[in-house]
């Protein structure tokens, strides 16, 4: 027989009955929330007999008794909390995922010349697929960033990413240049859910007093991806005709293995998924079924997808300082598929080196990164002090001080790189050159990623999406046009080009360093950065 059930009101309370406190899990115990807020809505029926609570306590309409939190800020299943070990293993899991589709973009440009010649499409044409797998990055997190926040960063990184690695066999296995092209789109559009995603994994497990630098490392690994496509692209050019191909089925292998490793061993790190898997637990456990989190509540609808991840970003992209450092970090982040594309041109074009040897100074680039990130990582620890004098509220200001660095940085790199690339010049020249310019590039993304976070702590996820849709547009179309600039009018002029507009935006970083916090007091968006710990922002990033 069905048990009887009652229905309860708003404005009515309910007489509950006794569990013995020996059923509750200690481990388990949170700040409950009552029957009536399980229930916001009148009418709602509720199973009596499973509601074991204290007879002697009276439920109230609008009390949080059985809402399921975390104890504390130091509670050990917060992933805050958690080891030292375990949150660094899953910044490198997570690294190692978004690797694979880093090296997939540049990797192709090397074989597109293979494909060019088989398919009767000129260099130009062919190296369109990197611009279209580009491309699909900037649209990915408009249709990745909803799973995420729904089901958990597992599921909205690493399915897609698996997805990824299939099309990357389509693609190997296409038998014309238009199903190509339209691969290496979905290859682009799945893969980037971990590149735009993995920071919401960070902001996750790490505070803000260790984020960045937590960043640094995990750049480390993300950003030797372009600098080690070309590489592994030329290698596999010198396996003849079905070179190309192999290279293709290479993502396809590693995103399977990646996949497979991180699905077994990764935990989940979001918080509203882990409170919610708790309250059932709990729910189970205690055969109470008042418990629950807070994310069981949220009804995701399809207009609140358009809002959150179609139309908030751009219009986030008219306020000063969203356009500003999406402008800028676009900018860098362009130059450095620019720089994947100089790099042949100067040592093979000009100098006359081997296909594969041509492509060795691209780990000069990885070796800036290196550079840079200690650049930040001192940044860092001047923002820790300026975090600590501030009571533990956020000064996003001075998260620009390193990126102020690296906006000098990148121009000298571009300069002295283009204006050594003759072959009268040692090769070491503008491999020095190449060095300046990826520890700018790092210094000044970094810094405008960490800059918009702290800014927009609710919209931060909005405004992320914004600047990895420009950035990715950005990079699309630096390895067409780079390519014809530097075949064209040489690469000192051209990379003199990229450093007059580099030039002209050094002001960005100085002027919201002395300005920023006035503009922010006048930004719809911008809320004051007090919740350190991130538990209760309404945005995750």
């Amino acid at each position: 027989m069905r048990p009887a059930l009652t229905c309860i009101h708003n404005d009515m309370s309910v007489q509950l009955q006794k569990v013995p406190s020996e059923v509750v899990d200690p481990e388990l115990s949170s700040t409950p929330l009552s029957s009536t807020a399980m229930s916001s809505r009148a009418g709602t029926c509720v199973d009596v007999e499973k509601l074991q609570m204290n007879d002697s306590m009276e439920v109230a309409a609008g009390s949080d008794k059985f809402l399921v939190t975390f104890k504390g800020d130091d509670d050990p299943y917060c992933p805050l909390n958690w080891p030292f070990r375990k949150r660094a293993y899953t910044t490198f899991a997570y690294a190692l995922c978004t690797f694979g589709p880093q090296v997939a973009s540049s990797m192709y440009g090397q074989v597109s010349q293979d494909i060019a010649a088989e398919y009767g499409k000129s260099t130009i044409v062919a190296t369109l697929g990197v611009s279209m797998f580009l491309l699909g990055v900037g649209f990915g997190p408009m249709f990745f960033a909803p799973i995420s926040e729904v089901y958990g960063r597992k599921m909205g990184v690493l399915v897609p990413f698996f997805v990824s690695g299939i099309f990357a066999f389509g693609c190997g296995a296409a038998n014309n240049f238009q199903t190509i092209l339209l691969m290496r789109f979905f290859q682009g559009l799945f893969g980037g859910a971990p590149i735009a995603n993995t920071g919401g994994v960070l902001g996750d497990i790490w505070r803000p007093n260790t984020r960045a630098i937590a960043l640094v490392f995990y750049s480390f690994v993300v950003t030797g991806g372009p600098p080690v496509g070309p590489i592994l692209g030329s290698a596999f050019s010198t396996l003849g005709k079905n070179g190309w191909r192999w290279s293709q089925y290479y993502s396809g292998i590693y995103a399977l293995v990646i996949f497979a490793l991180a699905i077994t061993t990764i935990p989940e790190t979001y918080h509203p998924v882990l409170l919610a898997r708790k309250a059932k637990r709990l729910r189970i456990d205690t055969g109470n079924w008042a418990y629950h989190a807070e994310h069981e509540e949220w009804d995701f609808t399809l207009q609140e997808m358009i809002t959150k991840h179609f139309m908030r970003p751009f219009a986030m992209l008219l306020t000063p300082i969203v356009t500003s450092m999406s402008v800028y970090g676009s900018f860098v982040f362009g130059i450095l598929y620019l720089g994947v594309v100089a790099v042949p041109v100067t040592f093979t074009d000009v100098r006359g080196w081997g296909t594969v040897v041509a492509t060795l100074p691209s780990l000069a680039i990885f070796f800036g990164v290196v550079v840079g990130g200690c650049i930040n990582i001192l940044g860092s620890l001047h923002y820790a002090r300026a975090l600590a004098a501030k009571n533990g509220n956020p000064v996003p200001e001075e998260r620009l001080v390193a990126m102020k660095v690296g906006s000098l940085l990148m121009p000298i790199g571009l300069f002295i790189f283009g204006w050594t690339s003759p072959v009268q010049y040692p090769w070491f020249a503008p491999v020095s050159g190449l060095v300046l310019l990826a520890a700018g590039f790092l210094t000044v993304f970094q810094g405008c990623i960490n800059y918009l976070v702290d800014s927009f702590p609710r919209y931060a996820a909005s405004a992320i999406a914004a600047t990895t849709f420009l950035r990715s547009c950005s990079a699309a179309a630096f390895p067409i046009f780079g390519r014809i600039m530097f075949t064209t009018i040489g690469v000192p002029w051209g990379a003199s080009i990229i450093g007059i507009v580099a030039i002209a935006m050094i002001p960005i970083p100085f002027f919201f360093y002395r300005f920023g916090a006035k503009v922010r007091a006048k930004n719809p968006y911008s809320k004051q950065a007090a919740n350190v710990n991130g538990l209760n922002n309404d945005e995750r990033y």
